[in-house]
């Protein structure tokens, strides 16, 4: 007969498996929803167009949308949260889709299966390690804020016609590790914090959306650091 710790420690575990994996496929969906939307936006030329125009107002949008999303959802109900996510995923698809025009198909593949088995790696790696990861985070948070801070001040000059230069190869070096390093962080995090909310339905449904939405920039943003480092050119 099974001691009762055994089976709080199973039952435990057993959760927190089937909350990681409903994570994963929601980051899996809205990565899916990008890609579906970008690769419809390739195929109408108008479309096309209003993406390309309008690169700086998706560009905006998007970035408000992330700052907006963890209030947003903890106001909806799960279907809603979802709702939110897929829209802000087709944001941002329709906000790539001109990369189709700048680089190779053969190009955006290899960054994207290059990415995968990155993010899949440091996913591996913050869930399965022994250790408490949690000392990365203040690290990797300044990071992102200053990575945040230099791009949009390379937006705002571009609105002046003034290019970056190797400063945007530079900013993309730095993105590809800052980014794996949030997701071994953050999936660490979600195998840690678990017991604190994972016996209440609601806040852990709430908290898988925002948990994949989380994890999902992380992937896009490596897959674009990778795609403008890697990338041969049309």
């Amino acid at each position: 007969m099974a001691s009762p710790i055994l089976s709080r420690t199973t039952g435990r575990d057993s959760a927190l498996s089937a909350h990681m994996s409903q994570v994963f496929n929601y980051m899996a969906g809205g990565v899916g929803v990008s890609g579906l939307v970008a690769y419809l936006a390739t195929t109408n030329p108008a479309i096309m167009q209003i993406a390309v125009k309008g690169q700086i107002v998706w560009l905006i949008a998007i970035l408000g949308a992330a700052f907006m999303l963890q209030s947003i959802i903890f106001r909806l109900q799960p279907a809603g949260g979802l709702a939110v996510f897929a829209g802000f995923s087709a944001l941002m698809g329709f906000s790539l889709a001109p990369l189709a025009l700048v680089y190779t198909g053969s190009s955006i593949a290899t960054a994207f299966f290059t990415a995968s088995v990155m993010f899949a790696g440091t996913a591996a790696y913050g869930y399965f390690t022994k250790k408490s990861l949690s000392s990365w985070g203040t690290f990797l948070i300044m990071g992102v804020w200053g990575l945040v801070g230099a791009s949009l001040i390379g937006l705002v000059l571009s609105l002046f016609g003034i290019n970056m230069g190797p400063m945007a190869m530079v900013l993309n070096i730095i993105a590809i590790p800052l980014f794996a390093g949030l997701t071994a962080w953050e999936v660490n995090s979600i195998r840690e914090n678990f017991a604190a909310y994972g016996s209440d339905e609601l806040t852990r449904s709430r908290l898988s959306i925002l948990q994949a939405t989380s994890l999902y920039i992380n992937f896009i943003n490596m897959f674009t650091s990778l795609l403008h480092l890697m990338g041969d050119r049309r």
